[in-house]
């Protein structure tokens, strides 16, 4: 199990540069001056920039684990699932610390940040530094780190998944179906009976019918019309089509259209929408599995990047911080709801 324990405490491990950098000092929301001083770094552990190499290493590291685990016999590997999911419910726990004090305005972070946000106690920090040494906490550090987050979780999602899919029993053939339908005996007897068969059309009905149906996000009637002009604005118009194809059709876009704002301001929007019972036939973690693939937004640092299922959950919970610069807002008028721009809050 060399190779499960590697990954795991690669996963597990954050690896912190101190660098040189300039930063900007803010007085308040309109005054900031920059100077340089010595900043946590953690860039080398994203899979953006120069260190594509960190996101083949937890690829590889993920395969090897998985076939370390194919050699257990099922109620070991049922174990060891269990432990992963402990992994998991803690990376959950530091997207919700994360969330919780991560700025919408300023990048002004003090220097206890990361012992506020408990990454030292959920996991292993390397060369995390006393909160007194002087060592500055840049909003790009933040980011990156959501970014590393998200990449570890892709990760180990991916192994728990791979040893669901192992541990899940085959599904039943067409041919499974029919013999526990009507034995081999039992079709003897009720041909010499006279016995009408079902027709074989009916079987395949009834086969189809006991498959499960997911759980998926529907507009309720005339929503996706209103939500499109509130969020074509947030989309260069190249990609206006795209957007009212996904809307309108459920098309998904290729590749994601990019959210031209803040990625609290998309999911404050679809969190409005759900609770209003204008997105109905779902619950919320079906809906932010529905955005994440979908979409992309840019940073404070004007950068692109990823949504996550884990990082939506954190700006979408019933317990997260209400969005300070929501997009739209929904009002009733009589029996109608309608979505409304919502007017931009000063600063």
């Amino acid at each position: 199990m060399q190779h499960l324990k590697e990954f795991l405490v690669r996963l597990q491990t954050f690896n912190l540069r101190i660098i040189p950098q300039d930063i900007s000092i803010y007085k308040d929301l309109e005054h900031s001056k920059t100077r340089q001083i010595d900043t946590y770094d953690i860039t080398c552990e994203t899979q953006y920039y120069d260190s594509f190499s960190y996101k083949s290493e937890l690829r590889v590291l993920k395969d090897m684990a998985f076939i370390d685990l194919l050699s257990l016999d099922t109620e070991r590997m049922e174990l060891q699932l269990e432990q992963l999911r402990k992994v998991a419910e803690r990376f959950k726990q530091l997207w919700k610390n994360w969330h919780d004090h991560h700025k919408e305005w300023t990048q002004d972070y003090k220097s206890y940040y990361i012992f506020t946000i408990q990454l030292d106690t959920l996991f292993i920090v390397k060369n995390l530094q006393s909160d007194s040494s002087g060592i500055a906490i840049s909003g790009q550090f933040v980011e990156d780190l959501g970014d590393s987050l998200k990449l570890r979780e892709m990760f180990l999602k991916e192994l728990i998944g791979d040893i669901e899919k192992r541990l899940a029993p085959p599904k039943p053939t067409f041919a499974d179906f029919l013999h526990s339908k009507m034995p081999e005996q039992m079709t003897d007897e009720s041909s010499e009976a006279g016995v009408e068969e079902e027709p074989l059309e009916e079987q395949i009905s009834a086969q189809e019918a006991a498959k499960p149906v997911g759980h998926y996000p529907t507009f309720t009637a005339g929503t996706t019309a209103q939500l499109y002009h509130i969020l074509k604005d947030y989309f260069i118009p190249e990609d206006h089509a795209r957007l009212e194809k996904l809307l309108l059709e459920d098309e998904p876009p290729e590749p994601p259209l990019i959210f031209r704002g803040q990625a609290n301001q998309l999911a404050d929007a679809f969190k409005q929408l759900f609770d209003a019972r204008m997105i109905v036939s779902c619950r919320m973690v079906d809906l932010q599995k529905w955005i994440a693939p979908k979409f992309k937004y840019i940073n404070n640092q004007s950068e692109v990047r990823n949504l996550s299922d884990d990082y939506l959950s954190g700006l979408m919970s019933e317990h997260s911080r209400p969005c300070k610069s929501p997009i739209l807002q929904i009002k009733q008028k009589e029996d109608k709801f309608l979505i409304l721009p919502a007017p931009r809050n000063k600063k």
